[in-house]
């Protein structure tokens, strides 16, 4: 027996919700986040730990904004700058 309810049970579920005040969707205007990375996706794109992306943040290199959960968050834009700004992985 499924005891989920449908989507027209519940009209609220299907009706996007305005960004939170405060909230990462509310600072960048991007109510769905698709312009937004996780750290893992940035650490990946970069070919460096998830580590090494909070470092940049804490020392600025790359802006941070946190979604609603409070989990770290950066705008793709930046990100891309970053990239062709030339910072990569040091070799030892």
């Amino acid at each position: 027996m499924n005891m989920m309810a449908s989507a027209s049970a519940r009209p609220d579920c299907s009706q996007p919700r305005p960004a939170a005040p405060g909230s990462a969707a509310a600072r960048t205007g991007n109510d769905m986040g698709e312009d937004l990375m996780t750290r893992r996706q940035v650490a990946s794109l970069f070919g460096v730990t998830s580590a090494a992306v909070a470092i940049w943040a804490r020392r600025g290199r790359l802006p941070e904004v946190r979604n609603e959960a409070g989990r770290p968050r950066y705008q793709r834009a930046d990100v891309e700058a970053l990239l062709r700004s030339g910072l990569r992985r040091r070799t030892r």
